[in-house]
Order: structure tokens, then sequence, then C-alpha cells
């Protein structure tokens, strides 16, 4: 289960840029509980107090498995209307195989371009919930070839869309500094294209390597320290 779920977790990194409702977190909680129980059971606990922590932990289960029955996305990539799903997955294959052969043919220097032109100067990565087949289709390419593009450049998709979203947070603030207005993190956090804070100061953190609050404080002390000198010329 612990295998599946960090295998699940990479899928997710690979092919989603919002995290949100899907993270596998919850997944290594239920674990627990059922490793606490079967401790329980292994160590001989018995009495009313064994029967309370089993009641106790059924209720917890079931209303998890409730909540989240209710609340998972829908990760299922759509199929094309009207095709066999047979035919989607020999056609899957041979695009595997042939777009395999042109990446190791060195034609992976195409996609770059496609990047900037569809994705950065359009800005799509603002784009909530934005998946890999989104993006793949927006730049007339397969999911595949973008996917092992990206993993030829040792990263994957959702670091690929987080830097560009934080780089976009950056030069908000830097802009919001040099017009004297104030600004929050969350504020600029939603015009970067995150819906959820915690994703945001995640994200954040992993590429600035300290949190978006310490990294705003540090940056408009910078600006003051630079435009001191000139006011006082």
């Amino acid at each position: 289960m612990v295998r599946e779920t960090r295998r699940y977790g990479r899928w997710l990194r690979n092919n989603y840029a919002d995290l949100e409702h899907k993270e596998v977190w919850q997944s290594f909680i239920v674990l627990t509980i059922m490793m606490l129980v079967f401790g329980i059971y292994v160590f001989g606990v018995k009495g009313m107090t064994y029967h309370y922590v089993v009641q106790v932990n059924d209720i917890v289960l079931i209303c998890y498995l409730l909540w989240r029955v209710e609340t998972l996305s829908d990760l299922s990539i759509p199929k094309t209307l009207n095709q066999p799903a047979d035919e989607t997955a020999t056609e899957d294959m041979e695009d595997s195989k042939r777009l395999e052969v042109e990446l190791q043919l060195g034609l992976s220097k195409d996609i770059e371009p496609l990047l900037r032109q569809f994705c950065i100067d359009t800005q799509l990565y603002l784009q909530h919930d934005l998946s890999l087949s989104q993006l793949a289709k927006a730049i007339g390419t397969n999911r595949f070839y973008l996917s092992q593009y990206f993993s030829s450049q040792g990263l994957s998709y959702n670091n690929y869309i987080n830097d560009l979203r934080i780089n976009h947070f950056i030069n908000l603030y830097r802009e919001a500094v040099a017009s004297q207005r104030s600004v929050t993190a969350q504020q600029l956090s939603q015009e970067s294209g995150y819906r959820s804070y915690t994703t945001f100061s995640t994200a954040f953190k992993y590429k600035m390597g300290q949190s978006a609050r310490s990294w705003m404080k540090s940056a408009s002390e910078r600006e003051q320290s630079q435009a001191w000198p000139e006011g006082k010329s």
C-alpha cells in the first residue's frame, strides 16, 4: 500500500499542476490507523478498551471513505467520443513508439519554443487544474511526448508549472513594490494560478528555500535600501 501510494503521488506530480483534493497523505493516515488496530489485536489488548477503539476506528474509516468519495476529483483522461477503447489503446501504443523514437533522435528541442509560445507567452500556466494532457493539446503535441520532454529536462510537469507560477508571483510583487501598492502573499498567489494558499506555500518554499512572507520581507528591504541613496541624493 505504501509503495502504490508513493507511485500514485509521483503520477499526480507528473500529470497535474494543481494537487488540491488529489493528495495521497490521507492514505497514509488510513494505513496508520489500520496498523494501530492490528497492533492492539496482536498484543492481545482485550476488554472494553479494545471494543471502544475498534468502534471508533470503524466510525472514522467510514466517515473518511464517505467524505473521500464525495470530494475526490475525476482524474481519468477522457477518451475521444464514439471511439472504441481497443482502437484508442492501439493508437496510444503506436504514438508512444513513434514519439519515443523521435525523442531519441533529439526532436525534443521542438517542444521548448512551443511551450514558450502557447504556455508562457499566453500565460496558460495560470489556468486552474491545468493537466499535462490539456497542455499537450494546447501546444499541438502528444502527452507522452511532452512527459518525456520534461523527464529529459530532469523535472516533473508539476515542478514546471509551479516554477512558472512562482516567477509570475515574484514579478507581480516587484511591480506592486515599484508602484507602492499594498498586497498580500495570499492575494498574489491567487493571481498566480493557485486556488490553495497551502499548495502555493509548499511550492514556493521548495523553489526559493524560504516562505513567501519571509521572501517578500527581504525583497522589500532590499528595494528600500537600493532606493534610499537615490532619494537622499
